[in-house]
């Protein structure tokens, strides 16, 4: 299906009063971790916000909002608000991974349910995802009349039920933003993470301040061998069942005890004779 034939089966004349809801903190670290993909990119057809723009129209929009905890996202707000998005900060938990936290989807629905009252005019609500949690305002928004529009990435959406049973229209975020699907051959970078633990552990192994985390590591490897996140935890994963690296208890300074990745003694035997190379 071309581009044309998808705006003309998306909306139509009827809804000309839209809001934009997104939610970037969930939206941004899917993308970043499945894809590497900022949200935000610098190629116009790539970039969520300006590829929004261009489907629904200048003259349509009446709000669009992006809800995160921008302290962590590393994306410019002054970027952002040129392009005309209005942010709604939302501070999280400062973790990582499953256990970060953050209440913008919550926000993101208090403000959508306030807007049917506020401006009755709008018609069409269009909700931009990568989880199952605006299931419950895209129901209650179409049993108000509303037209509901989805943009959702499929390969995070909820296997127990299907969201886009909850919205007239329905996008995968692969698509819409042209993602390439990368394969990231593990194995090519084994030497260079083996050694990357084996510096470390020169620097700061015997200090006590310091450990070794799986989040810091795996953050690490996404940024200097330009993968993504979850490809990274997988290189870990690999690591671990070829016995190449360990986890060990570490003691520190303030009392703490830490697990703290290590290298094992196999995985010293594997890279000494590479090293000396």
């Amino acid at each position: 299906m071309s581009r044309g034939q998808i705006e003309s089966a998306f909306h139509t004349g009827d809804h000309e009063n839209i809001a934009i809801f997104v939610d970037y903190d969930n939206v941004y670290w899917t993308l970043m971790n499945r894809y590497n993909h900022n949200p935000n990119h610098e190629s116009e057809e790539k970039n969520l916000f300006n590829s929004l723009w261009e489907r629904y129209g200048q003259d349509q929009v009446r709000t669009f909002r992006a809800y995160a905890d921008f302290q962590r996202i590393r994306s410019s707000l002054t970027d952002l608000q040129k392009q005309r998005v209005q942010i709604r900060h939302v501070y999280s938990n400062d973790k990582e991974g499953d256990s970060r936290k953050n209440s913008s989807d919550i926000e993101l629905c208090i403000d959508a349910i306030e807007m049917t009252y506020k401006d009755e005019n709008i018609s069409c609500y269009v909700f931009v995802t990568a989880d199952s949690d605006m299931v419950p305002i895209m129901s209650r928004l179409m049993y108000k009349g509303k037209r509901v529009e989805l943009y959702y990435l499929s390969e995070a959406a909820p296997k127990h039920t299907d969201i886009t049973n909850y919205s007239h229209y329905s996008e995968d975020l692969r698509e819409f933003l042209q993602l390439e699907v990368k394969e990231y051959h593990l194995e090519s970078y084994k030497l260079d993470a083996l050694r990357f633990i084996e510096e470390w552990e020169a620097r700061f192994g015997t200090e006590n301040e310091l450990y070794l985390g799986a989040p810091w590591l795996r953050n690490q490897y996404s940024v200097k061998f330009g993968i993504p996140a979850n490809s990274a935890s997988e290189l870990i994963d690999l690591l671990k069942i070829e016995k190449l690296i360990g986890s060990e208890n570490k003691e520190l300074k303030n009392g703490d005890v830490k697990p703290s990745i290590a290298l094992t003694e196999e995985g010293r035997n594997w890279l000494a004779p590479l090293s000396k190379t």
